[in-house]
């Protein structure tokens, strides 16, 4: 034979068990069942336990006028008195049906409502947790998002750095450009230098070239010399080349064109003494060099 077992639940929620039937008729002689506490012996269907006659828990206190307790067991009344816990003035009740069957209405109906309000504490926990479960969903959500934020920024820091890079080498090659562009500015401030002082001398030359245009256009002036010489008449000797001085004279370069004036000035001088040597005497002989 199987025995059947039993469950006490209490007004908390809390469900002892399971214990067999003789082990629950001791709970409540020691007073471990509350008047609002359910029975059940297979966790589905609950029932008060004053309800259940085989308990015995048909006695009820009225400790102060309007303060009840019960119902419960005899023992527990009994324990209560002899423990001093009930006020002188205390009565008690035992098999009141009328009012016993009006109070365990009262406590089903608060036990209905204490049902009811469990249910709707479930209903708000399923509520709130299907809010917390939306919660956790959007918290997710956000989550990814910020996940997904950090690696475009960890992509975008990577994209300035190597943009970072980049820059210090066109700066580096900027710099050595510029440094090639002040090489090549010096470079030409000294060929500018080079060709100023080029143009410094040629300027002296030039002006050198004008004074000595200015002295030879002095001396190319027509200057009319005057010789008085005898003439003699040279003696003609056939087949004889002319004298070195004469021949070195007349084939001089000073009788190129464009000859300066110190060489036809010295070409005059061998001329006069060419014609000293040839006897000239009492002729009149007029020179014009022209440049």
């Amino acid at each position: 034979m199987i025995t059947k077992l039993w469950y006490v639940r209490n007004t908390a929620g809390k469900v002892f068990g399971p214990i067999d039937f003789e082990s629950l008729k001791a709970w409540v002689k020691d007073g471990r069942v509350e008047p609002l506490a359910g029975v059940s012996s297979d966790l589905k269907h609950w029932v008060l336990a004053p309800l259940k006659p085989e308990l015995e828990m048909n006695w009820v206190v009225e400790n102060n006028p309007g303060q009840f307790y019960g119902p419960t067991h005899r023992a527990v009344v009994d324990d209560l008195v002899k423990m001093g816990s009930l006020s002188p003035a205390a009565r008690f009740y035992q098999d009141d049906r009328g009012a016993a069957l009006e109070r365990i209405r009262a406590l089903e109906a608060a036990v209905a409502a204490k049902d009811a309000e469990m249910v709707q504490k479930d209903t708000s926990l399923a509520e709130a947790q299907k809010l917390s479960g939306k919660k956790d969903l959007q918290l997710a959500a956000a989550q990814k998002a910020v996940r997904e934020r950090d690696e475009r920024l960890s992509e975008a820091k990577a994209q300035l750095m190597q943009k970072d890079s980049q820059i210090a080498d066109l700066t580096k090659n900027v710099q050595l450009r510029d440094g090639q562009l002040q090489q090549s500015a010096d470079e030409l401030a000294r060929r500018d230098a080079e060709r100023q002082n080029l143009l410094d001398e040629l300027a002296s030359r030039d002006a050198e070239i004008a004074s000595l245009r200015e002295q030879l256009a002095k001396r190319d002036e027509v200057h009319e010399r005057e010789w008085s010489t005898d003439v003699l008449v040279p003696e003609v000797v056939a087949n004889e080349m002319p004298p070195p001085v004469a021949r070195q004279a007349f084939a001089s370069p000073p009788f190129a064109p464009g000859a300066p004036a110190a060489a036809l000035a010295d070409l005059e001088r061998r001329a006069q003494q060419e014609l000293a040597r040839m006897g000239a005497t009492g002729a009149k002989k007029f020179f014009r060099f022209k440049k």
